[in-house]
C-alpha cells in the first residue's frame, strides 16, 4: 500500500495542535485545582481578580502634550475596560466565579479536544469523511454554547457586580461586551461543515452511478 505524502502545512498544524493541546491540559489541571479551592472555600483571605466586560467612564480629566503648541490639550478617558480586585474575597463570591471558571474550562476542553480529533483525522488523510465533518458541527455547536455563556456572564457581571459598585472618579456604562465575533466564527464553521457534507453526498452519488 503506497503511503500518502502529507503536505507540510498539515504536518505543522497537526503538531502545533497536539503540543498546544497538552499545554492546555496541563494549564487546565492547575486552573481546575484552583477552581476546586474556590468552590470549596479552602483558601483563606483569597485575593481574586476578575475581568469586567463592561465599559467605564473615567470622570477625571487629564492633559495631552504633543510638543506641537504651547498649550496643553485636555483629555478624558472614556469606555475603559479592566478588572476588579476583590480584597479578601468572600467565600460566596469565590464560589460564584469558581462555577463560571469551571464551566468555561469544560467547554474549552471540549472544543480543543474535538478540534484535535478533527486535525488528527485530516493528518491521516480523512479529509471529507462524514464522521470528520460531524466533528466540525460539534465545534460550531460548542462555540455557540460558549458565546451564549459569555453573553450571560457579561450581563451577570453588569447587574450583579457593576451596578452595586460605587466609586468617586468612574461611572459605569451599559456598553457590555458580547463578543459577536465568536458567534460569527461558529456560524462560519457550521456553514463550512454543511458545504463539506453536501460535497460528500454528491461524491457518493457519483460513485454509485458509475
Amino acid at each position: 500500500m503506497r503511503s500518502i505524502t502529507k503536505p507540510l502545512s498539515i504536518k505543522v498544524i497537526y503538531w502545533i495542535t497536539n503540543i498546544t493541546f497538552w499545554i492546555f491540559v496541563a494549564t487546565a489541571l492547575i486552573a481546575g485545582a484552583f477552581v476546586g479551592t474556590l468552590l470549596l472555600g479552602i483558601l483563606p483571605q483569597l485575593q481574586l481578580n476578575v475581568g469586567i466586560p463592561v465599559a467605564f467612564n473615567i470622570l477625571e480629566q487629564g492633559t495631552l502634550d504633543l510638543n506641537l503648541s504651547d498649550t496643553l490639550m485636555k483629555v478624558e478617558m472614556i469606555e475603559m475596560y479592566g478588572s476588579v480586585h476583590f480584597i479578601d474575597t468572600d467565600a460566596i463570591i469565590g464560589r460564584v466565579y469558581g462555577g463560571f471558571m469551571f464551566f468555561i474550562l469544560l467547554i474549552s476542553f471540549y472544543i480543543f479536544y474535538t478540534f484535535r480529533s478533527f486535525i488528527g483525522n485530516v493528518y491521516r488523510g480523512e479529509y471529507f469523511d462524514f464522521d470528520n465533518i460531524a466533528l466540525l458541527k460539534r465545534i460550531s455547536y460548542a462555540l455557540v454554547v460558549a458565546w451564549i455563556f459569555t453573553v450571560f456572564y457579561s450581563y451577570f457581571q453588569y447587574f450583579f457586580l457593576v451596578l452595586n459598585m460605587q466609586f468617586e472618579t468612574i461611572e459605569s456604562t451599559f456598553n457590555v461586551q458580547t463578543y459577536p465575533v465568536l458567534l460569527l466564527f461558529a456560524l462560519l464553521i457550521w456553514v463550512l461543515s454543511h458545504i463539506f457534507m453536501k460535497g460528500c453526498k454528491l461524491q457518493d452519488e457519483t460513485n454509485y452511478t458509475i
